[in-house]
């Protein structure tokens, strides 16, 4: 790995720790309110629902990605960014204030999609969803989502690459569901020729400006760290337990494992990232002798 592919890593890895500590600085806001995806936090249910709802949206996108539907698709994807967008913030602040900072984040997103923008965006949402599911599900319902979207995200990139066809129309639409990292400085994913880029740590021919990594990635092991945050009691470095804190350390250990793979095309991120962040949390729950379940 050359030192600039190295220096790329450190700052996609950057977006992760920042996720994660956002995520965790906002939770004890998040969970002194009502607002929980799920009613019943140790359903096993629960991960169901999650992923059928993935299904249900990736479906749609994939469909009017097909039939050439890009108004639709943009559309449909800027109503569930906005909801989601909504959704969270009306957790930790009045209802007429998060409606005008949401409408604000859509029109910067919409008429300036920058890759700056893209991923001050990305690390700010990603680190409040995660924290809203953290706090919605106990351990065992994450741990078991985590495992059937490693094997769903395998299959989907390796097997049907419907999610490498969903990455690319991303791009091309400049949707913002993707952190971006320039390779070089006049890089600027607002120009045309931006999607031609090849996505994560794929090593296509062709013009290859910036790498991607989708926030799903930066969201799903981070749901972990959350959950483990408060199902446990707090530890003693700067309040974060052991389970927690394993999770963490073995998110990261997995995402730079994920760039040290094959680079000839598109990786799945994780099938790495959660089964880090799982295996961090268990070493961590036997270094506090914890039973994790």
């Amino acid at each position: 790995m050359s030192i600039s592919s190295k220096f790329h890593v450190l700052v996609m890895l950057s977006f992760l720790v920042a996720v994660q500590l956002i995520a965790l600085a906002i939770t004890p806001a998040i969970s002194a309110t009502d607002n929980r995806v799920f009613e019943d936090p140790a359903s096993i249910s629960n991960p169901i629902i999650y992923m059928l709802l993935i299904l249900i949206f990736t479906a749609i996108l994939l469909l009017a990605i097909k039939l050439k539907g890009d108004w639709l698709v943009r559309g449909f994807i800027q109503i569930s960014i906005a909801l989601t967008i909504f959704y969270v913030i009306s957790a930790i602040m009045p209802m007429w204030l998060a409606l005008l900072l949401t409408l604000a984040v859509m029109l910067l997103l919409h008429y300036y999609p920058e890759w700056y923008i893209l991923d001050a965006f990305g690390i700010l949402v990603c680190a409040a969803v995660a924290s809203l599911l953290g706090v919605s599900m106990t351990v065992l319902p994450v741990i078991i989502l985590m495992v059937i979207l490693a094997v769903y995200d395998a299959i989907s990139v390796y097997k049907t690459r419907h999610m490498v066809a969903l990455a690319e129309g991303a791009i091309k639409m400049k949707a913002p569901l993707l952190f971006v990292v320039p390779k070089s400085r006049d890089y600027s994913f607002r120009r045309k020729d931006a999607v031609s880029i090849s996505m994560g740590n794929d090593k296509k021919k062709g013009d290859r400006g910036a790498y991607f990594l989708g926030m799903g990635d930066a969201i799903i092991p981070s749901i972990l760290v959350i959950s483990a945050s408060w199902s446990y009691p707090p530890g003693d470095i700067l309040g974060l337990n052991l389970p927690a804190l394993g999770a963490m350390l073995g998110t990261y250990a997995g995402f730079i494992l994920l760039m040290t793979t094959s680079r000839d095309r598109p990786q799945a991120g994780l099938p790495f990232l959660n089964s880090g962040s799982i295996l961090g949390f268990l070493a961590g729950c036997l270094a506090a002798g914890i039973w994790p379940f």
